[in-house]
């Protein structure tokens, strides 16, 4: 077992594919499959089920990727310190956005300073994001929360707040905001389960005791914006999510607590290792200038 054969691994693990996992090492396709079978041959034990076009971890994968995850970060910890003071010049991040509008200043900081390291996206919603976060799946992700989540560190972003979502010719599109109490019976296009946004919703339907018609269920925020443009029903969305749709209006709803926030959520083990924590660092002044 060596270092090259438990990159390998780890870059099939990330990617999902031998091919991306070789694109990504800037090595060939057999030179990763070899790797990995060596390592396979030398734990006794399949890493990989071949699905088709894709692997899935085996247990024993599962098992092994938390603690490679770290391994590698703490290999890109060294180098960065020994090769460029802590100027970290090389390296890899993959990082979970469950939106893009909070994330993108971030990202684009960090580039500007460490142009070296490969950027990865994930797009899911919070819930899956914190999952992948807590399983070294991803280095960071940048989720909805009410709360920080006690087993993972967690840096708030920005405040947000839900906004009520109608076609611009909707009757209430010029108002400057709806109580809760009139959503009473309005149809809703709605998102699904594990998204925060509809869970802060529906929280606040129920303290206010609110009934609406859940016409739709869509996966992902530019869907239910779709769905209400097209008059299938009203829908909730992020105010820092709502973004320039002629077609849209945002209202502001009031009678009940509607508040979430944005978080830069890691795991505890690779929070203050390479790149990891250069983009941690970085992020706070980002966020400073381009989101709050």
């Amino acid at each position: 077992m060596n270092f090259v054969q438990l990159r390998a691994f780890h870059a099939v693990a990330q990617y999902g594919t031998f091919s991306a996992a070789a694109q990504a090492l800037s090595v060939s396709q057999p030179a990763v499959t070899q790797h990995v079978r060596a390592l396979e041959e030398a734990i006794g034990g399949r890493l990989f089920h071949r699905r088709g076009t894709g692997v899935e971890l085996t247990a024993d994968g599962n098992d092994l990727l938390p603690h490679v995850h770290q391994i590698i970060k703490g290999f890109e910890d060294v180098y960065a310190r020994l090769e460029d003071g802590k100027q970290l010049r090389v390296g890899h991040l993959a990082i979970g956005l469950c939106g893009p509008h909070v994330a993108m200043p971030l990202i684009r900081q960090f580039r500007a300073t460490h142009p070296g390291v490969r950027i990865d996206t994930r797009m899911h919603n919070s819930s899956q994001l914190l999952e992948l976060v807590a399983q070294l799946r991803v280095d960071l992700a940048v989720v909805t929360l009410t709360v920080p989540v006690n087993d993972l560190v967690c840096h708030k972003l920005a405040d947000q707040d839900v906004l009520l979502l109608v076609p611009a010719d909707h009757e209430w599109a010029k108002r400057d905001a709806i109580d809760i109490a009139e959503l009473e019976g309005r149809p809703f296009v709605l998102r699904e389960h594990g998204s925060m946004t509809q869970r802060v919703f529906d929280t606040a339907l129920a303290a206010s005791g609110v009934g609406i018609r859940r016409e739709l269920e869509l996966s992902s925020r530019e869907a239910v914006k779709e769905a209400v443009a097209a008059g299938l029903g009203l829908g909730v969305v992020l105010d820092k999510e709502l973004g320039y749709d002629s077609r849209l209006a945002g209202v502001k709803l009031t009678g009940a607590d509607l508040s979430a926030a944005e978080y830069l959520v890691a795991h505890p083990e690779v929070s203050e290792l390479g790149a990891v924590r250069e983009f941690i660092a970085t992020s706070f002044s980002a966020a400073r200038t381009e989101v709050l």
